[in-house]
C-alpha cells in the first residue's frame, strides 16, 4: 500500500488497496483515483537525479531481494532472463527467446553480445550459476520456492540453458521475470563470495546502471553504463543517488522541498497533502500487491469453514483499505490482482483486487525510469 508523487519538480508514486478506479466493483468506497501504467517519458538527458527509499537494503544480493528497497535499486542494475513490463506483462530480455518443448522442460536462448559491467560477455555458464544458486541451502535464497519443482539446470549450448522440472509448473517461467531469474557473472559470484551484494562487494550485472558506491546508513549511488545492450532503454541520467529516508515525515518534507526528485511507496497519510502540492505530481501505479490474512492453523474454531466465512463477513475490509491505504485500492476477492491475468486466455481471467503504487519524479530534470515490481 503506497503511492508515488510527481511534483512540478518531482514525481511520487503510490499504491493502495481499495477505491473506485473500478466504479462497478467499489461504487461505495468514496474515493476515486486514476491509475497510471507509466509516468511520462523523459524529455532529454540529465546529469543525475535523487530518489527516496524508505529503508536501506540489507544487501543487494538478488537472492535476498524480496522487498521494495533492494528491488528498486536492482531493477536498474541487474536484469532477469525475462522482462517485467510496466503493464505487468512479460517479454524476452537476457533470454532472447524460450520454448516449452515438453510439459516439464523450458529451454532459454541467451541473448548474444550482452556484457556485464566489468566488460565480460554473458554466456550460458553465467545463467546456470545464477539460477542454481537459489537451490543451494547454504545460500538460503528468498526465492527458493520458485525452484521447488526444478530437477536440473544445465548448459546445453554456449548460449542455451535447459531447465528440467519434476512436474509441470507454468509459474516457473513467469518467475524468470523476477529476482528468481536475475543473472550475475559466475566469476563475480565465485570471487566475491560472502561479500557479494554488500557495500564492499557490490554487484556486477548487465543493467543500464552499474554499482557505484554505498555509504552505509545514508545513500547508494549508481552510474550510467555506456555499454548497455538495450538501445531502447538507454539511461537518460548519468548518475542516480538513492537516499535512505526511513522516517515518513522526513520523506514527505524531502519531496516538498525538492531535496529528492522522486520516491515510491509514499506514506498513505500524505496522499492528500502531496496530491495537492505544487512541488510535484502524485501518480497511482498498477501493481500486483494484495494484503491478506491467511489461516495457517486449522485446529480449533478456525478449522470450521462457516466460522471463517463469518469472520470474513464481520471484518470491515473497505474500512481497512480506507484507513490503511487512504482509500486508494479495492477490496480483494482473490489472492492475486486483476493485473496478473493480463497474459491469460480470456476464459481463465478472473476478478480480484487491485492495489496501486505512487512515485515522484522531476519534470525540470527529465528522466526515464525502469522499475521491477517487488
Amino acid at each position: 500500500m503506497a503511492g508515488t508523487l510527481l511534483a512540478a519538480s518531482a514525481v511520487l508514486i503510490t499504491s493502495a488497496c481499495s477505491g473506485t478506479a473500478n466504479p462497478d466493483k467499489d461504487a461505495d468506497a468514496g474515493t476515486s483515483y486514476e491509475l497510471t501504467r507509466q509516468t511520462p517519458a523523459a524529455a532529454g538527458d540529465i546529469d543525475s537525479f535523487t530518489w527516496s527509499i524508505y529503508a536501506e537494503p540489507s544487501s543487494l544480493d538478488y537472492a535476498y531481494a524480496y522487498d521494495y528497497p533492494p528491488n528498486q535499486i536492482l531493477a536498474n542494475v541487474c536484469e532477469s532472463l525475462l522482462r517485467w513490463n510496466p503493464d505487468l506483462t512479460t517479454s524476452p530480455n537476457l533470454a532472447s527467446s524460450f520454448t516449452n518443448p515438453t510439459p516439464t522442460t523450458w529451454v532459454y536462448k541467451i541473448r548474444p553480445g550482452v556484457r556485464f559491467h566489468d566488460g565480460t560477455v554473458l554466456t550460458a555458464k553465467d545463467v546456470v550459476a545464477s539460477l542454481r544458486r537459489h537451490m543451494d541451502p547454504a545460500v538460503g535464497s528468498a526465492w527458493e520456492n520458485t525452484f521447488r519443482n526444478v530437477k536440473s539446470i544445465d548448459m546445453t549450448g554456449p548460449l542455451e540453458v535447459t531447465v528440467k522440472l519434476t512436474k509441470p509448473d507454468a509459474v516457473f517461467n513467469q518467475e524468470m521475470a523476477t529476482s528468481s531469474g536475475t543473472i550475475e557473472s559466475a566469476a563475480t559470484l565465485a570471487k566475491a563470495g560472502k561479500d557479494y551484494g554488500s557495500p564492499k562487494g557490490g554487484v556486477n550485472c548487465t543493467g543500464p546502471f552499474s554499482f557505484g558506491s554505498w555509504a552505509s546508513g545514508q545513500s547508494l549511488t549508481l552510474k550510467k553504463f555506456d555499454g548497455y545492450w538495450n538501445t531502447e532503454l538507454k539511461p537518460k541520467a548519468g548518475q542516480v543517488k538513492f537516499v535512505f529516508l526511513s522516517d515518513a515525515t522526513t520523506r514527505v518534507n524531502a519531496f516538498q522541498s525538492g531535496e529528492v526528485d522522486g520516491g515510491w511507496m509514499v506514506p498513505a497519510d500524505a496522499y492528500d497533502q502531496l496530491g495537492s502540492s505544487t512541488a510535484g505530481k502524485l501518480y497511482y501505479g498498477v501493481n500486483s500487491t494484495v494484503a491478506e490474512e491467511i489461516v495457517s492453523n486449522l485446529k480449533g474454531p478456525l478449522g470450521d469453514t462457516e466460522v471463517r466465512k463469518a469472520l470474513l463477513m464481520a471484518i470491515d475490509r473497505k474500512g481497512i483499505v480506507k484507513a490503511g491505504a487512504g482509500g486508494m485500492g479495492e477490496v480483494a476477492d482473490s489472492l492475486v490482482t486483476d493485473n496478473m491475468w493480463d497474459q491469460a486466455p480470456p476464459r481463465t481471467a478472473g476478478p480480484s483486487s487491485r492495489t496501486h503504487r505512487a512515485t515522484r519524479t522531476t519534470r525540470r530534470r527529465p528522466r526515464r525510469s525502469r522499475r521491477r515490481p517487488g
